[in-house]
């Protein structure tokens, strides 16, 4: 490369960066899809809709829910991926979509550690595990118990394949060497009626649905998967304090746009949600759902997705966790 070729090329980037910085200056100029990637009323949906409402506020421009539910969240991830990197499309998910699936599902359309670009984790939680009324167990201990005297016939429900609830049930069933059979759900909202209804006898899943349910006592708390109780249901313990010790699971929900997204882009979504979940306002309706508002930076949730699929994979491995 010559002198004249070198300057040219220094000038096209210096051009195409200062372009860069002017389009995230005046962004957002028009609405901002907000894609979500499962039904409304389900933890991930809320997370998303309250997430969306704060982004409004803090920009005068409206942040447009669009769900797109089913196959896991993978449905949701595809169109993230081809969506332009302009920043006026982002996904708000459980780790489902943005993580797990990249090793749960055989034909995805996508590589999340390709094809996103990480904003924040916005929120963690313990999974919950329920059962119904005339469920055979009260406790983890019964739980198994109940799986050991009827091999392959604990069922146990989450609310979509490669979602914590799925993750959480299949470590229950390697620690404790018992068989655990995955149902998963399009969703919180439908588990939950088959719970209530007694169609299906236990769910793995974030509280938030649950948690007025068990209050009114149609349905039971049996354990946490925190590494303690939870301030929302002091008398529900842990699955490690049931006989598993060591037992930990967290599910988080977070927020990315599409690969390529501007920097600048990155930085004015992820300083405006730290804002919000930083006001009394957020953290009270958070802790009321069963949630702690964690905001981090885009490197650290990329350090997330990637331990957090570098857990399935020996799941995979051993065949606790089929790919689909």
């Amino acid at each position: 490369m010559n002198r004249r070729e070198f300057i040219v090329l220094g000038g096209t980037a210096a051009v195409l960066a200062s372009r860069g910085i002017a389009l995230a200056d005046s962004w957002p100029s028009k609405p901002v899809v907000v894609i979500s990637a499962y039904p409304p009323g389900g933890t991930s949906d809320i997370i998303a809709r309250l997430v969306a409402d704060a982004l409004t506020a803090k920009y005068g421009q409206q942040f447009v829910i669009e769900n797109h539910a089913g196959a896991a969240g993978a449905l949701a991830g595809g169109r993230l991926a081809r969506a332009a990197p302009d920043g006026y499309t982002i996904m708000i998910s459980g780790s489902a979509p943005i993580a797990a699936n990249k090793v749960v599902q055989k034909n995805l359309a996508y590589d999340p550690q390709v094809d996103f670009t990480p904003i924040s984790i916005v929120a963690e939680s313990p999974a919950l595990l329920s059962a119904s009324a005339s469920a055979p167990a009260k406790s983890v201990q019964e739980l198994i118990a109940y799986a050991r005297a009827n091999p392959g016939k604990l069922n146990i429900g989450n609310p979509g394949a490669g979602t914590k609830g799925h993750i959480a049930a299949a470590i229950i069933g390697q620690m404790a060497g018992v068989q655990i059979n995955h149902i998963p759900y399009k969703g919180s909202p439908p588990l939950l009626a088959d719970l209530l209804g007694g169609h299906i006898h236990f769910a793995l899943d974030a509280p938030s649905n649950y948690l007025p349910h068990i209050r009114d006592a149609k349905i039971r708390g049996l354990a946490v998967t925190s590494a303690k109780r939870i301030p929302e249901l002091p008398e529900v313990q842990t699955v490690a304090e049931q006989g598993l010790n060591g037992y930990e699971q967290t599910l988080w929900f977070g927020a990315v746009g599409p690969k390529g997204m501007s920097k600048e882009i990155v930085s004015k979504i992820h300083t405006a949600i730290k804002e919000w979940s930083d006001t009394p306002a957020a953290q009270k309706k958070f802790a009321s759902l069963g949630l702690t508002p964690v905001v981090n930076t885009p490197d650290e949730m990329a350090g997330s997705i990637e331990r957090e699929i570098r857990s399935i994979e020996p799941l995979v491995k051993a065949g606790l966790v089929e790919p689909t």
